[in-house]
Order: structure tokens, then sequence, then C-alpha cells
């Protein structure tokens, strides 16, 4: 099979497997090793290496005694246990756990607390994936004009038809692609949940500059 057709077969079962939407979540409050089970076989079809994108017991565990989830209620994981453990799966690709966890403290503490305004993971989590529902396809598209604009520009080189060198330029396309979206949700997760107090004080500094032109 020519890599065109392979990347095209792939990026179909990432548009059907990528995103696990909140209506496949069991409703049903589950044991540790049903949730293990359900994330493992909502990947299954994307030939994954070494589980990455899977969440294990041990992970699972490790996540609840460093406060990325709320603890479970009574040994089971509600369907907010799930949907907040579907987060981290998509975060835990780009972020550290520490980080993760400086992400997902404001869910957990509000899951704890009596007092205030409740959040809804659901709300959430449903939000990214209609935002997301399109990427994929979008990206095959992109995919298919990547490839026609690589063959086009190693028309008029040695390396025409070598399919080896075409392939390497698609993969680094994609990895610049990956480390640009990564940029932007580092600076944004180091800006408000790592350091807050640095966007607070920039922002105080902007209206004296503003002041000091209207003196002038």
């Amino acid at each position: 099979m020519r890599y065109e057709e392979y990347i095209r077969s792939q990026l179909k079962k990432l548009q059907n497997s990528a995103i696990i939407p909140e209506d496949k979540i069991p409703g049903l409050d589950l044991y540790i090793d049903q949730a293990e089970m359900f994330f493992k076989k909502q990947f299954e079809d994307l030939d994954l290496s070494g589980d990455k994108g899977i969440i294990t017991k041990a992970m699972i565990n490790n996540y609840t005694k460093n406060d990325l989830i709320p603890r479970p209620e009574g040994k089971k994981y509600t369907k907010s246990h799930m949907i907040m453990l579907a987060m981290i799966i998509y975060l835990k690709g780009i972020f550290k756990i520490e980080e993760i966890e400086l992400l997902m403290k404001p869910l957990v503490e509000n899951h704890r607390s009596d007092f205030d305004d409740h959040i809804d993971p659901a709300m959430l989590y449903n939000t990214a994936c209609s935002i997301n529902s399109s990427y994929v396809e979008t990206l095959s598209a992109q995919v298919d004009s990547d490839i026609d604009e690589i063959k086009k520009k190693l028309e008029e080189t040695d390396i025409a038809d070598d399919q080896r060198m075409e392939i390497f330029i698609l993969i680094l396309s994609l990895a610049m692609k990956a480390d640009a979206a990564k940029y932007a949700a580092a600076r944004l997760l180091e800006t408000y949940f790592i350091n807050p107090e640095k966007e607070r004080r920039e922002k105080v500094k902007k209206p004296r500059k503003t002041a000091e032109k209207t003196e002038e």
C-alpha cells in the first residue's frame, strides 16, 4: 500500500475513534477494572504502541492519589470521574502530570465543595468535543493538500519520486503543526494556571503605559 492510501486509512480510523463522545461514556458507576477496560476498548482500533493513550488501573490510582481526579465514591467511579479521566487522556500527550494536576485542580476542588457554583465536567468536555468534531476531517484534507504540495516541490529535484523522502517531509510537516498547537496550549497553561500572578502583573502595567502616552 502506498503511503498516501495508508495515511488516509489511519486518519479514517482517527476520525472514528480519536474523540470519545460523552454519550459513549457509561452513566453507571464503574469499578476501577471496568473503567480501565472501557478506555482500552475505545482506542483498540488505533493500534497504539506501548499502551499510549490508554489509562490503566495503576494510572487511575496515581491520578486519584495526586488529586487529578476526585476520590471514587465507594470504590466506584461516576460518569464525572470518567469524563475527567477522558480529559486526562488528551492532556497527558503533551503535559506532565504535575501540570495536568494544576489544570484539573479547579474541577477537583469544585467537586468536593458544598459552596462553590457547580462546574459540570460534562459541559466542559462536550464543548471541547464539539469544537474538535470536524478537526480530523479537516486534517485529512490538509494532509492530502500537503502531499500534493510536497510532490510538486520535489518534481525538479534529485529526489523526485523518492517515496521515503516524501514521507519524511510529511512527517516533519505534521510534527511542526503538532508543535505549534502544543506551544499554544503550553503558553495558556503557563500563564493562567501555573503562573497566573505574572499575567495579573502584566495587566496592571498596560493602563500605566496608556496613561504615559496620553500625558505626552
